[in-house]
């Protein structure tokens, strides 16, 4: 006999418009638990000192920082300035790859990896090396450093060329090629323009003394990279050379970018003058560079020919240059402080032989005997190569 209907749904029935729960022919209701009153307390309690710090300490942050210029400028059309480096500068101490007038960044890397090849020689040249030493033994108050380096021959001078010396003036030629190398890197990232053609301000806190005629030129005029480059090297150009330290991403993205080409005697230690000579350089490293020139790995062939180009109309002759004929060939970039005078460049000698060479000298303030030296050093190398002596 079936149970009675009741019984078969003593499960569950709807009394009116509530639903509940039948057990064994009892209605049974589900208790509520009762807080704990110190609990209820402790969790008001923590709830409270959140808002209290949130609402004194982040909220006005957020909203003078955050949400006044992103929102409200975009809102009311208000002109107020976004600023959070000042929560994220702290850190930049330590992370930053890069610097732009005197505050610490982080830039993109560099994912188009280009290097250098080092300069490997077959030996001495043995007559010119003596003829040198010969030379400076005239000179004992002065400290000279020699690399020489021949392409026919892959034969070398070395005398002091690993030593780091005060860079002078020199240093622009790594600060040039780091430059083109951040060019070549835009144009292979498909770059809209061109960076030679982007326009630079020209203001006071760019002036800058000593060599060049820009610092002679109206402030707040804007110039092309591309004749900043060229005045740098050119004219020796100070101010346009700190305004293109900071285009090529300061004085570490420069020092960084030596390093990872091994060339870790080259040094950017100061804006230019650095008449202490805290920028430091070797003439071994120097000359790698400029060996590197012709490297299509190392810079493209358009960035060679506008480096070559620069450095075949520096205007100062006075070095290298006044020991060569007239009929020699010279790309280089002069160097000149208180405590040092150099040159450095590449020869285009008469008999269709090329050389590197650079001659540093360490002085006592201004002597005249390093340019004398210079000069003579220049000569002795020259005639030589030239001449086809003790070339194989």
């Amino acid at each position: 006999m079936p149970a009675p209907l009741r019984q078969q749904q003593d499960f569950y029935y709807e009394y009116g418009t509530v639903k509940r729960y039948q057990f064994g022919g009892k209605l049974k209701k589900r208790a509520k638990k009762r807080k704990n009153p110190f609990i209820a307390f402790l969790h008001f309690l923590i709830l409270s000192i959140f808002l209290s710090f949130f609402g004194y300490v982040v909220a006005p942050s957020v909203y003078s920082n955050y949400f006044e210029p992103l929102i409200l400028n975009h809102i009311l059309n208000r002109n107020i300035k976004l600023d959070a480096s000042k929560y994220i500068s702290v850190y930049l101490n330590y992370i930053h790859n890069s610097e732009l007038f005197g505050q610490n960044l982080i830039v993109p890397l560099n994912t188009h990896v280009k290097t250098i090849v080092p300069i490997i020689t077959s030996g001495e040249f043995s007559v010119i090396t003596s003829q040198l030493r010969e030379l400076f033994e005239k000179y004992q108050q002065l400290h000279p450093s020699v690399y020489v380096w021949e392409y026919s021959s892959a034969k070398e001078v070395d005398i002091n060329a690993d030593e780091k010396f005060p860079a002078a003036s020199i240093i622009k030629l790594p600060v040039l090629i780091e430059l083109f190398r951040k060019i070549d890197r835009s144009e292979a990232d498909d770059s809209n323009s061109t960076i030679l053609s982007k326009k630079l301000l020209y203001n006071y806190r760019n002036l800058t003394a000593g060599s060049g005629k820009l610092q002679f030129s109206p402030l707040n005029r804007y110039y092309t990279v591309d004749y900043l480059a060229k005045i740098m090297i050119t004219q020796s150009d100070n101010s346009a050379t700190n305004m293109l330290i900071e285009e090529s991403g300061g004085k570490s993205a420069i020092n960084s970018s030596m390093r990872s080409l091994g060339l870790d005697k080259i040094e950017l230690n100061n804006r230019l003058p650095d008449l202490e000579g805290k920028n430091k350089i070797s003439a071994r490293q120097i000359a790698t560079l400029l060996y590197n020139l012709d490297n299509p790995n190392f810079l493209s062939d358009k960035s060679k020919i506008t480096i070559k180009e620069y450095m075949a109309n520096v205007e100062n002759r006075s070095l290298l240059q006044a020991g060569l004929p007239s009929e020699a060939i010279l790309i280089h970039k002069t160097g000149d402080i208180g405590k040092m005078l150099g040159d450095a460049g590449i020869v285009y000698a008469q008999n269709g032989r090329k050389y590197i060479v650079v001659v540093l000298v360490k002085r006592p303030h201004n002597d005249y005997g390093a340019r004398d030296l210079i000069q003579k050093a220049s000569k002795i190398i020259y005639d030589n190569i030239n001449s086809g002596v003790d070339i194989y």
